[in-house]
């Protein structure tokens, strides 16, 4: 079980293990909710957050479910009828969720980067702080190269996508290897989104956090997955997506101490 010291920092008393360290980026989120339980006057730098990512997260999904049905739908009318039709309408409906899914994940990186940016800083600095990082070691962190970043890591993530995709249309066992493609390179993405704060705010670029992230890989995908798992669960992802950002900071501070 992954723990979390009184000064809400994740602890680790046992050996590392593939499924420990997965599972311990999967509790990042509740780690720092804990710790913003234990600290309220953090929250004045969560409210806009929470409130942004409530206004993000249902934007999306109405543009997500509406551009679902209405594509389908489109494409529908252009095959014949028929049962000998249906397996084209699978592979179709199964191709179109992907690339919306993934459009969607691409453009959730981005707001969350240009809208909740400077909030989730402030948020990532204060407990910083709190937890003792010297002032010196913290660098301000303009938002524009962070958005840079953002981008360049969206842009990157919607190629890895478009290939998972070919790959799922290969026989055999192309589906299941394009779809843990996706997988993975999805959450992995989506956990360096996170940690991108602490790092930042040590004036790390964009090699350097994903060279972290790869020494930390089980985590960073056990962050990310969590980051999914939580985007879809309405009004309930607003607060985690915000907590996830201090449980970034404790997750940071703990990896280096190892």
């Amino acid at each position: 079980m992954t723990h979390v010291d009184t000064k809400g920092r994740l602890d680790q008393s046992l050996p590392m293990s593939a499924w420990r360290g997965f599972r311990e980026g999967l509790a990042v989120p509740w780690a720092g909710l804990q710790y913003m339980s234990r600290y309220p006057g953090l929250w004045r730098y969560g409210v806009w957050p929470v409130l942004l990512n409530l206004l993000i997260t249902g934007l999306l999904l109405m543009l997500l479910i509406g551009g679902g049905v209405y594509s389908f739908a489109a494409v529908r009318s252009r095959l014949g009828d028929g049962w000998l039709w249906l397996p084209v309408e699978l592979l179709v409906a199964a191709l179109l969720i992907v690339v919306l899914v993934g459009l969607t994940v691409v453009a959730w990186m981005v707001l969350q980067s240009v809208l909740c940016g400077w909030f989730y800083d402030k948020l990532a600095r204060h407990v910083e702080g709190q937890l003792g990082a010297p002032p010196e070691e913290l660098k301000d962190v303009p938002l524009w190269p962070q958005v840079v970043d953002s981008l360049k890591d969206a842009a990157q993530l919607l190629l890895i996508n478009v290939v998972c995709l070919a790959v799922q249309i290969i026989p055999g066992f192309g589906a299941i290897l394009g779809l843990c493609g996706s997988y993975y390179f999805t959450c992995n993405a989506l956990g360096l989104e996170y940690l991108d704060y602490p790092l930042s705010l040590r004036g790390l670029r964009r090699p350097e956090k994903r060279a972290f992230a790869r020494r930390h890989r089980l985590q960073t995908l056990g962050f990310g997955t969590s980051v999914v798992l939580l985007a879809i669960v309405p009004v309930f992802n607003a607060v985690f997506l915000t907590t996830a950002v201090t449980g970034a900071v404790l997750l940071h501070q703990r990896l280096c101490r190892e």
